[in-house]
């Protein structure tokens, strides 16, 4: 769910060449070496969000993946998105769920809701705003509650596009305080920077490159840092279907005592998309 997709060809399938089928029997053996997703929560929309649009449009997202870190998972991820673009003005919604079960362990699940407003004041300057609702029983999440507002600048256009943003958003954490040990604050209540970084690269018609980083320090202690880097490679099958494959590493500086402060995870999937 911001330029996170392809462009696709009409009507047309894809052979996959020998050097990309080698990239993705990689990308799938590596698998059961990631870590489990426990660092932290930064919701990544713009993976989740149509590149380029006219008018209603909405799309489904569906990933499997296996992961090994604290503990051996499965993962199945989903979501939806739903939005409306004028001529200088887009807005859109993003809902969705992260269901884990994990070995010898209770399942989990995650859940959001992200609502966000763009508003192109040039064709290179919009600004953005959003408010975002969480729950991730795997960081001891009950509740992430989160609303912000920023600019974001286009550098550069074209086949290659990098985009560049920030801005402010306020966050209000409630944690487990029953599954919760050490002395991080089971409430916390911080202001931190939104700041975002993403690339395209247009390989050939129907593949796509996308890079997404985002730095979301606490305003007031910039040693409370929390990253996400994530790289997609996305493939048009048809004109309404993406086949994904990604890797995404997160890092929280202060996560809560028994969470990792670093997660990779490599998964693949489909997005289905109508615009």
């Amino acid at each position: 769910m911001k330029g996170g997709r392809a462009e696709f060809s009409r009507g047309r399938w894809i052979t996959l060449g020998p050097s990309l089928s080698v990239v993705l029997l990689t990308a799938t053996s590596l698998w059961v070496a990631a870590e489990a997703a426990s660092a932290q929560t930064i919701l990544n929309v713009e993976r989740l969000q149509p590149g380029d649009v006219e008018g209603t449009h909405w799309g489904v997202e569906g990933e499997f993946s296996l992961s090994r870190g604290n503990n051996e998972v499965l993962d199945v991820l989903g979501g939806v998105v739903l939005g409306h673009r004028w001529e200088e003005q887009w807005l859109r919604s993003f809902v969705g769920f992260d269901y884990r079960s994990e070995t010898g362990q209770p399942d989990e699940s995650d859940q959001y809701l992200h609502v966000r407003y763009n508003h192109w004041w040039t064709e290179r300057w919009q600004s953005f705003h959003f408010v975002q609702y969480q729950a991730s029983r795997t960081s001891l999440l009950q509740l992430r509650a989160l609303v912000g507002s920023g600019i974001r600048h286009r550098l550069v256009d074209g086949r290659t596009t990098f985009d560049v943003g920030t801005g402010v958003m306020q966050e209000h954490e409630n944690l487990d305080a029953e599954r919760l040990s050490g002395v991080h604050p089971a409430r916390p209540r911080v202001w931190r920077m939104a700041n975002l970084f993403v690339g395209t690269r247009r390989l050939t018609e129907a593949l796509r490159l996308v890079g997404v980083a985002y730095v979301q320090p606490d305003l007031s202690d910039f040693g409370d840092l929390r990253t996400l880097t994530d790289l997609s490679l996305q493939i048009a099958l048809t004109d309404n279907v993406d086949l994904t494959v990604r890797g995404e590493w997160r890092r929280d500086a202060r996560p809560p005592t028994g969470v990792r402060r670093s997660d990779v995870v490599l998964s693949t999937g489909f997005t289905v998309s109508f615009r």
